[in-house]
């Protein structure tokens, strides 16, 4: 044997080893299913889905938007005030928008919990509120 045989027979061999565990476990996921054996494709999602572990709990602002009376504030400032608002209390928030001719409101969901309605000049009130009820149901992570 060969110097140059030895060396691409020790090329395959380090790379079969680098390569063999993410193929053995992306082959195990495939045949059970289970998430934990994904190859960097474990999600608080995929856990819940798969071990059937509660509800998926999240904060949704639902947005009654009057564009009539709503100033100079566009849907997307609206929008990303209400996203930096909740970023800064460390919890993610869904921003849907309704359209309405009564004025523009902003009601929180948190799960079975309903806060507000808010008039868009007092939304920030229902922040704290929203992000408590959320937090009763999720554990904190900082």
């Amino acid at each position: 044997m060969s110097a140059r045989q030895r060396g691409i027979g020790t090329l395959i061999l380090i790379i079969t080893l680098l390569v063999a565990p993410t193929a053995i476990s992306l082959s195990w996921y495939k045949i059970t299913g289970n998430p934990l054996f994904r190859p960097l494709g474990i999600t608080d999602e995929n856990m819940r889905a798969y071990f059937g572990t509660g509800k998926w709990i999240e904060i949704v602002a639902e947005v009654e938007w009057d564009s009539a009376r709503s100033g100079r504030l566009a849907r997307a400032d609206m929008e990303q005030a209400l996203r930096r608002a909740f970023e800064a209390k460390g919890v993610e928030v869904r921003v849907v928008f309704r359209d309405s001719a009564s004025g523009t409101r902003i009601l929180y969901r948190v799960g079975p919990s309903v806060i507000g309605p808010y008039p868009q000049a007092r939304a920030a009130e229902g922040i704290s509120a929203a992000v408590e009820a959320y937090r009763m149901n999720v554990p904190f992570k900082p």
